[in-house]
């Protein structure tokens, strides 16, 4: 179900930028100064397009560095952390370079008409930029993270690729439609034009043939340009790259990554709730005993527990399915209750489950508190 939320989710971004491209590249029409203007829809894709970028961003810079421990539970293997797919240390370049595609996009839209050729080559080969850095980070963290999307892993990742992917599927399109509208309108000034040799010049820089080139060729002194704005930043000369070499785990990672340090426990997220919530809404009743260690339990842990007592001695094949699901989302949901108010959502929302299990508990039990009050205690068979 979170797989296919998430899909839809990435569709919902791609829209646009899809119907874009097919625009600029399937249908013929007259390009004009309307058709590179930013649309409403346009401008909210390329907008909520780069806040799924920040998210990613900012969730890579609270996963772990290169080179150190990952943590793993002990008695499910369940990891607690990820690694981050951008070095933090240099990421400052991919926050700026995608600012200045914004700019740039901005001005190829609404200021086009007012743009020498060299003002146009630099927008375009920021833009081109931005493209060639999603396809170098897609690459870089490749499919593989999806597998661990069902753990809620590697959100970031997601993220940033689904984001940078849409802006880049705007940015091509602009540039088509940009460069179309960019030459038409050099084309025409030819004509006006008594310098034979700048009419000469004109043609040769700017056919369709040869602006592949002039961009490929703009590129690497553009890109230098950028390095050395972040160097008086503080920034190293080469950001672009070690943003990418300076990670573990991915394609392009140089640091090996160590063994995982083995945590005890399991994540259980229930048992955190019980101990971090506010004690007058959680209710904690007494402290319980699970793999060898003292935790504090409430209701709530007894109830779920004893119903997943009954399932394993009624249905164990279908007990197997529901631990592997809890095994795949008890940690992931536990790391982010960090305070008595995130716990006390979490019990609120899983009222209603407790509510079904106690149900089960007395239709199938005869002595349903008997079992709920066992659980967690030397008791227990």
């Amino acid at each position: 179900m979170l797989i296919i939320i998430f899909i839809f989710l990435v569709l919902l971004l791609l829209i646009i930028p899809i119907e874009r491209i097919w625009k600029s590249f399937l249908q013929e029409r007259e390009i004009t100064v309307n058709v590179l203007q930013i649309k409403n829809w346009e401008f909210i894709s390329i907008s909520i397009s780069y806040f799924v970028l920040w998210l990613g961003i900012m969730g890579n810079l609270r996963d772990v560095q290169a080179g150190q421990p990952l943590h793993k539970y002990e008695y499910n293997g369940v990891m607690q952390d990820q690694y981050a797919s951008l070095a933090p240390d240099h990421i400052f370049i991919v926050v700026f370079l995608f600012i200045l595609g914004g700019f740039s996009y901005w001005k190829l839209s609404s200021d086009i008409e007012k743009l020498s050729p060299v003002m146009y080559i630099v927008y375009s080969s920021l833009l081109i930029l931005n493209v060639v850095f999603t396809v170098v980070y897609i690459t870089h963290t490749g499919m593989t993270v999806y597998a661990e999307f069902l753990r809620l892993r590697y959100i970031s990742v997601l993220f940033i690729q689904a984001s940078a992917f849409s802006i880049s599927l705007l940015f091509i399109s602009k540039l088509k439609d940009s460069l179309s509208y960019f030459i038409q309108c050099r084309q025409n000034r030819d004509y006006k034009q008594e310098n034979k040799f700048m009419k000469f010049l004109y043609r040769i820089s700017f056919g369709y043939e040869k602006m592949s080139r002039i961009w490929m060729i703009s590129l690497f002194p553009i890109l230098l340009i950028v390095q050395f704005i972040l160097v008086l930043f503080g920034q190293r000369p080469d950001s672009f790259i070690r943003v990418f070499l300076e990670t573990s785990s991915f394609n392009y990672s140089k640091i090996a990554a160590p063994s995982p340090e083995i945590l005890s426990g399991d994540g259980h997220y229930l048992c955190t709730v019980s101990v971090k919530g506010h004690k007058k809404i959680v209710k904690p009743l007494r402290a319980g005993i699970r793999h060898g260690e003292r935790i504090t339990v409430n209701r709530q842990l007894l109830i779920a527990n004893a119903f997943e007592n009954v399932i394993e001695e009624c249905a164990p094949k279908y007990h197997k399915v529901i631990r592997d699901i809890y095994d795949k989302y008890g940690y992931p949901i536990s790391k982010h209750i960090n305070t008595k108010w995130s716990a006390d959502l979490i019990y609120i929302i899983m009222k209603p489950l407790e509510w079904f299990f106690l149900l089960v508990l007395y239709t199938v039990d005869e002595n349903p508190e008997n079992r709920i009050h066992i659980q967690y205690s030397e008791l227990r068979k």
